[in-house]
């Protein structure tokens, strides 16, 4: 299977150990995908679902069926779920039909379409049928669009003009998915995972497997203990210190690295066909997609985490650690200060503006990126490796309470800072 795989660009290491443990039969019946954001995981995670189905070389252009059912995103031994904001792949995708009419432009934004259309599959909704009402036409219209942008479909200009008019209604689904992974939908899966498959093998993809709710995430940690001989699951995270140790006993991990300039620029011109900027990385580019863009978010949560690394270098648990220090550096601003900036530049998270939905998650995460990055300073001590922890459990518990109860992300993000400044127990 030596084709496979090789649309994951930048991930050599990664991609030469996975390819290794499939062709010699060592693969699990659990995998976990963790690293950073846009590097690549869901794009292996679909690559393997390929190959457990192809009977042949597994390569991109295999023109046996199930290869042509998976490019398509529509192979029926694929399950796809897990929160996710689909709206930057999709408006890149509709502005790359435009830009770049073609085969590969066609295929990326109908398998964008799909990749969210999926997320609606009735075995998701088995017993919970009526969940799916206002989501229904949604999904009827998207799939239609998606069709009609497939190569054959349709001419090049036609195919961008129905991407163009799908954007509205796949924002409108988007903000139906869950803001977690429901605990029906993991009973709903297993039942789905133990039936026979379509073909030889069936693949469950759980994406950001971090923000499950303690049922949903017991129930799955019941089905991992012993999963169907004919079924992989693979689980994705950007936080992998927000996973409980049980969960991670039971998955074989492995680790994508964060691109160089180099690697990002090739993911910018040969996926997006599009022209680099200089220092651009895959995040900013699709960041540029975002409604208000996605730099004052950078920024902001940039000066939120050097304002509170800043009240934690002195601290007890902050000890003086160097690589701490150097993240505080530079702060001229306090947490609270720096949170207020923030829901300013994001309208309150978007409490105030529903296209900046998206910003109270991308403000933690950018946050946590800064605290994580510590665990990877030769000067870091355990201070460090121990605040990146809190840190991350922390945040996912912010982003379960704001998804699960439709908190203010304000008061939320107030709450994570002064929990960081508590001693530790």
């Amino acid at each position: 299977m030596t084709g496979v795989f090789e649309n994951v660009l930048g991930q050599e290491d990664l991609v030469r150990s996975v390819r290794g443990d499939l062709e010699r039969g060592e693969l699990p019946g659990a995998l976990l995908f963790e690293g950073p954001p846009n590097s690549a995981k869901l794009t292996a995670a679909l690559e393997l679902a390929r190959a457990g189905s192809c009977g042949a070389t597994a390569a991109w252009n295999c023109p046996c069926p199930d290869c042509a059912r998976h490019r398509a995103m529509s192979h029926p031994d694929l399950l796809l779920l897990g929160p996710k904001s689909h709206r930057e792949e999709l408006a890149a995708g509709a502005a790359m039909l435009e830009r770049s009419p073609g085969t590969a432009s066609r295929y990326f934004f109908a398998r964008a379409a799909r990749k969210l259309a999926r997320r609606f599959d009735r075995a998701l909704y088995e017993g919970e049928e009526g969940r799916l009402a206002k989501a229904a036409p949604l999904v009827r219209s998207l799939m239609e669009g998606a069709d009609a942008c497939m190569p054959g479909g349709s001419t090049d200009t036609e195919a961008a003009a129905t991407a163009k008019s799908l954007l509205a209604g796949c924002f409108k689904l988007n903000d139906l998915l869950p803001d977690s992974t429901p605990v029906f939908q993991v009973r709903a899966l297993e039942a789905w995972a133990r039936q026979t498959p379509f073909g030889t093998r069936k693949t469950v993809l759980i994406e950001h497997a971090d923000r499950m709710l303690d049922a949903a995430r017991n129930a799955l940690l019941k089905i991992l203990e012993e999963p169907p001989a004919h079924a992989r699951f693979v689980l994705t995270t950007t936080r992998r210190q927000a996973i409980i140790p049980t969960l991670l006993s039971r998955v074989r991990r492995y680790r994508f690295l964060p691109r160089t300039a180099d690697e990002a620029r090739a993911v910018i011109e040969r996926v997006f066909r599009d022209r680099a900027q200089p220092g651009a990385s895959v995040d900013s580019y699709l960041g540029s997609f975002r409604a208000g863009g996605s730099a004052a978010v950078e920024e902001a949560a940039a000066v939120f985490a050097s304002a509170l690394a800043a009240s934690l270098v002195d601290s007890t648990d902050g000890g003086g650690d160097p690589a701490l220090a150097r993240l505080a550096a530079g702060s001229a601003v306090g947490v609270r200060e720096a949170i207020r900036t923030a829901a300013a530049a994001t309208a309150n998270f978007g409490a105030g503006d529903e296209a900046m939905a998206w910003s109270f998650q991308a403000f933690l995460d950018a946050a946590f990126s800064r605290f994580a990055a510590l665990g990877r300073d030769p000067e870091a001590g355990r201070a460090s490796l121990r605040l990146a922890e809190r840190f991350a459990r922390l945040s996912r518990d912010a982003l379960m309470r704001q998804s699960s109860y439709n908190l203010n992300p304000v008061p939320l993000a107030e709450r994570l800072a002064a929990a960081m400044e508590e001693p530790s127990p």
